[in-house]
């Protein structure tokens, strides 16, 4: 191999150095601006995992990015675009009853996505009150009650009885089943049930000793639930 081969080959491996470093930094830098962005974007007007109104106002800062549309994708359908986003801009959305997975894309003026960013939630109008009674069938004060959606456990809202022994949940979807559990570390008592938001608005559960009952045990007939 010649002198001038030898350089030739060192010359290519410069510039694939060069630019392969090039693209590692631009990405770093594209990943960081797009967290930073996310901070400023996407808590603004919705709770993230949980339950949300129907009727959302949303507001976005895009300062950071130069972007020329918003875009939002609701369970793979465009609920939202606009164009020539100001640096804040707020949008309404009307969302149905249910479970909502969003996409948030900011894209530039030939639609390259200059930030993406998924989010879920679930929305709805129907309320529900949960009372949580002792075994002597008293009410029973700051108990933890978590919910969830059976088909997507990520979506939780958890309140703490007030002196009546009860909590209510807003913005529930109709139509879906939900899991409920009520835990009551001081005594190591707990009660849980899983229903449909269409046929309860008022439901009462009864502590339980945890070693009496399981998950894997449970059955809606088990004695110590009553649901009206």
């Amino acid at each position: 191999m010649t002198k001038y081969h030898s350089n030739i080959i060192i010359i290519c491996l410069i510039i694939f150095l060069t630019v392969s470093l090039f693209i590692y930094w631009h990405y770093v830098l594209s990943f960081s601006k797009r967290l930073r962005v996310s901070k400023r974007l996407v808590y603004s007007g919705i709770t993230i995992n949980s339950f949300n109104p129907s009727r959302l106002n949303l507001t976005f800062n895009t300062n950071i990015i130069e972007s020329n549309i918003l875009s939002i994708i609701d369970n793979n359908a465009i609920l939202v675009q606009l164009s020539k986003p100001s640096q804040t801009s707020t949008i309404t959305m009307i969302l149905s009853d249910g479970f909502h997975h969003l996409d948030i894309l900011l894209l530039d003026e030939i639609e390259n996505i200059e930030f993406y960013h998924a989010i879920d939630i679930a929305s709805g109008s129907q309320s529900l009150k949960v009372t949580v009674l002792d075994q002597q069938y008293k009410p029973v004060e700051n108990i933890s009650v978590h919910l969830e959606l059976v088909d997507y456990s990520h979506i939780t809202l958890e309140y703490y009885t007030n002196h009546f022994g009860e909590v209510i949940f807003h913005y529930l979807p109709k139509n879906i089943q939900i899991f409920i559990e009520a835990i009551y570390m001081n005594s190591k008592r707990h009660a849980f049930v899983e229903i449909d938001t269409d046929h309860y608005q008022n439901i009462t559960l009864i502590l339980k000793d945890m070693s009496v009952l399981h998950d894997d045990e449970y059955s809606p007939l088990d004695q110590g639930y009553y649901a009206s």
